[in-house]
Formats: C-alpha cells, sequence, structure tokens
C-alpha cells in the first residue's frame, strides 16, 4: 500500500534537511512511498486586485506579481524535486503542487494535509534559538499545536541515524503512535525500534483496558498499576508491529524508572543511543496533552533528530 507523506517547502536550508530525512528514509526504511511537495504562494494584495479591475496598469502589475510568485514556487519546487530524485526517489513518485496562500501559512499547509489524507505532513525546524522559533516564523509550531487528523513529522538539522525512538506511557495516543509507526515501517526487515516508557511523572494507570470486564464494575477495578499497564501495552504495541511485518526481533522495550524529568530522560536516551526519529503520541493519560508537556520540549532540545507528533 502506498504512503502518501507532503512536504511543505519554501527554500529555506531546514526545508531542504526536512527534504533530505524523507529521503534518507525513504532509501532505508519506508516503502512504496509517495511525496508531494506543496508551496504556498506569498498572496497578491486585495487593492491590486480591485484596481486591476478598472486599471489597465494595475492589471499588469497584477500579472507580474502572480508571474513572480509562480516563478519562485517552480525554482523552489524543482530545487526539491531534484533532490529527492538524488536521494533515490523515481520522478513517477513525486508531485509538486504550489497554491495562493488563503488565510495564513499554517492553516494553509495544514488544510492541504488533511483534505489530501496524506499520511503524514513534513515540516523543517529552525535551529534552536532564544526563542526557540521554527522555519517561517511559528508556522511549524502552530501546524503541531492544531494538528489534530494529520501525523506532523518536524525535523531539526540533518539527520543521519536509522534508529528509531518510540515514547509510550500506555496510553490511547501512544498506541496510535505506534499504530502509525507500524504502517509507515511495516515490512521493512532493516529498522530497529525501541519502545521506550518512563516510569515516573507519568499516570499510574493505563487508559486502554485491555480486559475490561462487560458487567459495569467500578472504575477503580479496571485500573491497573503503572507496570502491568505496560506490560499489557507492550504486549498489545509488539503485536501491532509484528503484524506490520517487522520481526520481534526488531523490537526493544525498556523502561526508565526513577526519572525526574520524563523530557530529559527521552532526550538522554535518543543522545545516548543515537536515534535518529523520535515517535510521540500527541495525547497522554487522563487525555492530558502530551505535546504541551513533553513533545514540544522533545523537539526544541534535539538536534539532529525528526520528531513523529501522531494525533
Amino acid at each position: 500500500m502506498d504512503k502518501k507523506i507532503i512536504i511543505a517547502v519554501d527554500g529555506s536550508a531546514e526545508c531542504d534537511r526536512a527534504v533530505d530525512y524523507v529521503g534518507l528514509m525513504e532509501g532505508a526504511m519506508i516503502k512504496d512511498l509517495m511525496v508531494t511537495l506543496f508551496f504556498v504562494m506569498n498572496p497578491v494584495p486585495q487593492f491590486l486586485r480591485r484596481e486591476a479591475h478598472k486599471d489597465p496598469e494595475s492589471y499588469k502589475r497584477l500579472k507580474e506579481l502572480q508571474s513572480r510568485n509562480r516563478q519562485q514556487a517552480d525554482a523552489v519546487l524543482g530545487q526539491a524535486k531534484a533532490r529527492l530524485m538524488r536521494h533515490g526517489l523515481p520522478e513517477e513518485r513525486i508531485e509538486t503542487k504550489a497554491l495562493p496562500r488563503n488565510a495564513d501559512a499554517a492553516r494553509d499547509i495544514l488544510f492541504e494535509a488533511e483534505q489530501g489524507l496524506y499520511d503524514a505532513l513534513v515540516l523543517g525546524r529552525r535551529g534552536l534559538s532564544k526563542a526557540q522559533e521554527f522555519f517561517v516564523g511559528s508556522v511549524t509550531n502552530k501546524i503541531v499545536q492544531h494538528a489534530e487528523r494529520v501525523p506532523v513529522w518536524i525535523v531539526g538539522g540533518r539527520v543521519h541515524s536509522l534508529k528509531i525512538l518510540c515514547a509510550v506511557d500506555g496510553s490511547e495516543g501512544s498506541l496510535r503512535a505506534v499504530d502509525h509507526m507500524a504502517f509507515m515501517l511495516g515490512g521493512n526487515p532493516e529498522c530497529q525500534i525501541t519502545l521506550f516508557h518512563v516510569g515516573a511523572s507519568l499516570a499510574n494507570y493505563c487508559s486502554i483496558d485491555f480486559d475490561a470486564p462487560l458487567d459495569g464494575e467500578l472504575e477503580g477495578d479496571i485500573m491497573k498499576s503503572d507496570g502491568e499497564c505496560m506490560a499489557d501495552f507492550y504486549h498489545r504495541a509488539v503485536k501491532v508491529l509484528e503484524e506490520s511485518g517487522i520481526a520481534a526481533d526488531q523490537i526493544e522495550t525498556r523502561t526508565q524508572e526513577n526519572a525526574r524529568s520524563v523530557t530529559t530522560a527521552i532526550v538522554n536516551e535518543v543522545k545516548n543511543g543515537d536515534y535518529g526519529t523520535v515517535v510521540v503520541g500527541r495525547r497522554g493519560e487522563n487525555r492530558s496533552f502530551f505535546l504541551g508537556h513533553v513533545s514540544d520540549k522533545v523537539v526544541a532540545k534535539c538536534a539532529d533528530v525528526a520528531v513523529w507528533v501522531v494525533g
């Protein structure tokens, strides 16, 4: 089954790194990939559109501006396409698309990704700064905060490692992250995946009741300890991965207890384990925003890593 992803490009070095990451993953990890390169063109001022209906000179300026915007889009998209092809992606698996800005860049990119039913939206992130800003101002940040229906891959720096870390907490959000990972990587005998759980600072019960009774017992009777929860979660997650064609010996489960900070534990694990991709669920236990507490910090603190945020 083809996997459809869309990469937002703007000609920046950060977006080039995002394209390179997709080329790396397609070459070694992801099969049957279809890529759309998407560019949001600068808007044409409304006053110029109004004047163009009344004044021939204004109409001429409007057409010239539209032509320059299209030329810029074609140049950026052409360079990104050539970059993907140098990584080995066949030309027939690459689509380019440019549209005028309608609302703002973040909304336009997210709208395109969700309406196009893409399996993932890929964005570049600027290097760490005092304000932790993302490319094109806060475009990436806005998209990550509001993407509910499409996984977002944020690429920070140059990614070289093919090792994958999936941070899990026993929640439905984590299971969705595992499912997305299984779909994208399934059938690859080379990938190595670590399911990583930080015991401290996460909820002490599991929102997925794998053995829920049917007779309406009180919620407290079906809550399990964190250890029991994660044992069940690991069993289910490994089954999902194996059903996608990933062998058991390609999957490692690891739990770190008594960590003072979930974020620090994940970031240290990524660095010490030389991972290139981190997968996280958007929502954690009790429907809390895993993104707000952990994912955004992981994105900000991890260098030369791609972070997949799965809703």
